[in-house]
């Protein structure tokens, strides 16, 4: 027999599953939200990608990539999207583990739909997937949310763990490494710290125009709480360690692809090294941080800037601006088809 909830996980469970008010957003600025972030991250990334390569030789650059191997570029693609579908799978468990109910190709589909979005501070635009999973099963947003801020947590306890294996061949950046881990470590433990943060936002939302936001970010962080049992943890991370190895190995491929001199454990903490720095640093995309990590892990490894600005920037292409593309792909079928509620009430009506 189940244990009876407490008076207070009956008032959180209610209000997650209720139809309390919520703030959901209707398509049309969706649209809108999409296309500006898109293009302001397209425009960012124009202005970075060209002015490093106007720093080097661009023409060589360019002839550089226009040259590699495209059998391996190939096998590079197929990796990367492999690993984005085993997250997609997470991204199922993790809503079948809060009691949620939706197929596993609609969670696939919204997971890589939340991509074009992905170029936004700590990828929190990813959580307009949210919008299509409340109007066509009607799972809470702020439920979404809270599994989002797990994802992000797995994805850099995956990187961290993958990470770990190559930290003694960089040992001038073991401090900076073992910093982020820290900061990672801190806040999954701050997570599961439920007696620290729900007194202080109980009462805050006593308090008439906190009220709303306070339960908000309540619900998030309990519904955080929930994914972080030794089970479910252990899957996440497993799944994240996967598919975040998929793309290290990616590096490497394209490393060798170029015929630049490193192993695979060096390529691995090149890319998670800079993968971590990318996401602390909280900048859409991570952009700039991650690549300026790789250059200086590169250049440390004795490959000039010149030489390694082309295989930089082809892995980038293939990791984050392909997801941002395939994104804008999934997000255009979704918006562009009817919320399945309203497809199943007009064949309702039609068969009356």
């Amino acid at each position: 027999m189940s244990k009876p909830k407490a008076p207070q996980d009956r008032l959180v469970s209610e209000e997650m599953n209720s139809g309390a008010p919520e703030v959901v957003a209707s398509r049309g600025p969706v649209t809108s939200k999409l296309i500006r972030s898109v293009l302001i991250f397209a425009v960012a990334g124009v202005v970075l990608y060209g002015g490093a390569t106007l720093a080097s030789d661009y023409k060589a650059v360019i002839g550089s990539i226009l040259e590699f191997p495209v059998g391996l570029l190939g096998l590079v693609i197929g990796l990367v999207f492999v690993g984005w579908l085993l997250r997609g799978w997470r991204f199922h468990y993790y809503l079948v583990q809060s009691g949620q109910t939706v197929p596993l190709t609609y969670a696939i589909i919204a997971f890589l739909a939340g991509f074009a979005l992905t170029g936004t501070p700590g990828k929190l635009g990813e959580a307009v997937k949210g919008v299509f999973l409340k109007q066509d099963y009607g799972v809470s947003v702020t439920r979404v949310v809270g599994i989002l801020v797990v994802e992000r947590l797995m994805d850099l306890w995956g990187v961290l763990l993958i990470g770990s294996f190559s930290l003694l061949l960089f040992s001038a950046w073991r401090s900076l490494f073992l910093l982020c881990a820290a900061i990672v470590v801190v806040g999954g433990i701050f997570l599961c710290m439920e007696r620290v943060y729900r007194p202080i936002l109980e009462r805050l939302a006593k308090v008439h125009f906190l009220s709303w936001i306070a339960n908000r970010i309540l619900v998030t962080l309990l519904t955080g709480r929930d994914l972080m049992t030794p089970k479910i943890f252990f899957v996440g991370l497993l799944v994240s360690s996967i598919a975040w190895g998929l793309e290290s190995f990616s590096l490497f491929l394209i490393l060798r692809g170029f015929d630049l001199p490193s192993t695979l454990l060096q390529a691995n903490f090149v890319y998670c090294f800079s993968t971590l720095v990318g996401a602390l640093s909280m900048l859409p995309g991570g952009i700039g941080g991650t690549e300026a990590g790789m250059i200086g892990l590169l250049s440390f490894m004795g490959i000039s800037y010149a030489d390694g600005l082309p295989a930089v920037i082809l892995v980038r292409l293939c990791t984050l601006w392909m997801a941002v593309l395939v994104g804008v792909g999934f997000m255009t079928y979704l918006l562009a088809r009817p919320p399945i509620q309203e497809r199943v009430s007009e064949s309702y009506h039609n068969s009356l």
